[in-house]
């Protein structure tokens, strides 16, 4: 049998990695610590950290409590090391954070974008919205490590290019990273919103430390889905990879914006709902709601508790657990995060889907895999842009 091996400048990064990530959850801790909390040699520990205190990362912060003998050194991120920003772009918003090394959110906003706007209009408006962002916190660009771009598939992911996302018309071939990079002077890494959703979670919420977690993004447009394995995501650098959305769920079912029929997306988000209540209602089904022309509408609706519209949501839901249910018969993840402006507005339709999970008898995971919403809500896939420029800190294209 051949051996496996991972080359020492790979496991360097993973190491480094797994340290800083360490430190940010802890806030401070010792060196003896860290060997404890990652598993890593303190030989190992301590190259890390000085190389980290060299660099200006991480401080010595003081002295901690000892049962007996010296009391250990504290290490903590200097919070002033540098600065990460994160911006998504999705169907009808673009939201933007800044924080600073400790992970801290200084500022954050959010604007509206209409898709008819066109790329070049859209792109300026991102451009000025990270301007705004770093003016508004007043700090010096050359502090800026990098910006983190969460943006529609397909991509091109090793080279920033967005390809042909269905929900953006027009979108063909943009080369997002090269644009962002040269009109604003920074670093820029890009990766699909959905993904970055659940890299948020991995590193700063409740999925923190899980190997593997799967990640699905509802809304009212698009639905997407990412896999993180051990703090990596699961993605080709050319191509497209976890598309939950544009997997067949109804054989010859309704036509999809990406040419197929029978998708996902179109049987379970948000413009489904709409559709599934107006073929009720031209059914003959009786509701004294306001007829669901929107998605806001079909909000409402539920909320005011029109039949009709739950009915349509349990529709929804029942699509969404199919998929969904395939995806843990294939990846078996230990734990499984939704989100999107979908469930965030109608978190009955998260309800729905948990309990169509836990009714099916195979594959076990469907009823054993933790389920939670994401930690950040709408600002998710934006928090994990920030992931994206500090994930960078360990591997050799940010020195």
């Amino acid at each position: 049998m051949i051996p496996l091996r991972i080359n020492s400048k790979r496991m360097k990064e993973i190491n480094t990695r797994n340290v800083l990530n360490v430190i940010r959850r802890e806030g401070s801790v010792s060196r003896k610590d860290l060997a404890k909390l990652t598993g890593l040699t303190t030989g190992t520990i301590t190259n890390i950290i000085s190389e980290l205190i060299e660099k200006n990362y991480s401080i010595e912060s003081g002295l901690g409590e000892s049962e007996s003998g010296r009391k250990p050194i504290l290490l903590e991120l200097n919070a002033e090391a540098g600065y990460a920003i994160g911006l998504s772009l999705e169907v009808s918003k673009i939201i933007c954070v800044i924080s600073d090394f400790k992970a801290n959110i200084l500022y954050s906003k959010h604007e509206e974008i209409n898709v008819s706007d066109g790329k070049n209009a859209i792109i300026d408006q991102m451009i000025a919205l990270i301007e705004n962002v770093i003016s508004h916190v007043g700090v010096n660009k050359n502090k800026i490590l990098g910006v983190g771009l969460a943006v529609p598939g397909p991509c091109n992911y090793k080279e920033g290019i967005m390809i042909n996302p269905p929900n953006l018309p027009g979108w063909i071939n943009v080369p997002i990273k090269d644009i962002f990079s040269k009109r604003l002077g920074l670093r820029v890494y890009v990766s699909k919103e959905t993904s970055c959703s659940v890299l948020s979670d991995y590193w700063f919420g409740e999925a923190a430390g899980i190997n593997r977690i799967f990640g699905v993004i509802m809304g009212e447009v698009g639905i997407g889905g990412a896999l993180v394995l051990k703090g990596e995501i699961f993605q080709q650098n050319e191509g497209e990879s976890m598309d939950i959305g544009h997997t067949i769920v109804q054989i010859d079912g309704y036509p999809c914006s990406c040419g197929s029929r029978g998708c996902l997306e179109v049987h379970a988000n948000g413009q489904a709902a709409i559709r599934y209540a107006q073929e009720m209602l031209a059914a003959g089904h009786k509701s004294t709601a306001k007829y669901p022309s929107s998605f806001q509408d079909i909000v409402d609706n539920v909320n005011e508790g029109d039949s009709v519209s739950i009915e349509a949501i349990k529709r929804c839901a029942y699509y969404a657990s199919i998929g969904i249910g395939n995806a843990l018969s294939l990846l078996s993840p230990q734990m499984i995060c939704f989100g999107g402006d979908f469930i965030d507005k109608c978190p009955m339709l998260y309800d729905r889907i948990i309990e169509y999970l836990h009714g099916r008898d195979y594959p076990a995971s469907a009823r054993e895999a933790q389920k939670a919403r994401f930690t950040f809500g709408e600002k998710s896939a934006a928090i994990g842009g920030l992931a994206l420029v500090f994930d960078a800190l360990s591997k050799s294209d940010f020195k």
